[in-house]
């Protein structure tokens, strides 16, 4: 079938173009055979240099997403960090050093204090009982408020939930602190990135 098809198209050709006839001879089986093997393989060429370009497009992506989120996961914890000192700090400075030194006791260095705050509110809870509950609290409404979010929690919620929600309510809103417009110095240099990755209107 296909053969005749192809003989028949030559024969179109021939008469389109005034050719002699027996100028273009039709195509044996064999030469079908070989047309039929190089059309495949230009086809499967084809396919495969496309699936490339999106294999390859879908991994910058993808590269793109993780990067964008480990910035802003790394932004929150620096902004929680942030308004905790200055929770503690509007307490006094005895207060807060009274605290960073009962959680460097407790195995929580001042560095990690964001990334196992659950844990922090437990060790401050155990030791100073419904004070460690305003330190939280004051801290959530400060980290609540750099988001730009409604405080809609009161002091009885469940403070680590709402701070759990924020954080996931940040990465997935791409949404920046107010500090990052103040280029606070102590994001080290990621400011720009986390900009250029983040969509203007989620500023």
């Amino acid at each position: 079938m296909t053969l005749s098809i192809l003989n028949s198209e030559l024969a179109k050709f021939c008469r389109q173009s005034k050719l002699a006839p027996g100028l273009l001879l039709p195509v044996s089986r064999s030469l079908q055979t070989k047309l039929s093997n190089c059309f495949v393989s230009l086809g499967l060429s084809s396919i495969l240099a496309c699936n490339t370009i999106c294999i390859r497009r879908e991994g910058v992506s993808f590269c793109r997403n993780a990067a964008l989120r480990a910035a802003l996961v790394s932004t929150f914890h620096d902004t929680v960090s942030y308004c905790f000192k200055s929770t503690l700090e509007t307490m006094g400075t005895s207060v807060r050093d009274v605290v960073y030194d009962h959680l460097r006791r407790k195995g929580i260095p001042e560095s990690e204090i964001p990334a196992q705050f659950d844990d922090v509110v437990k060790a401050l809870n155990e030791s100073f009982g419904g004070s460690a509950r305003v330190i939280i609290y004051k801290t959530l409404v400060e980290l609540y408020q750099q988001y730009s979010m409604r405080v809609d929690f009161t002091y009885q919620d469940s403070l680590r939930d709402h701070l759990s929600l924020l954080r996931e309510r940040v990465v997935v809103d791409h949404i920046l602190p107010r500090r990052i417009q103040r280029e606070d110095s102590s994001l080290e240099g990621r400011l720009p990135f986390v900009q250029s990755m983040v969509p203007s209107s989620a500023r």
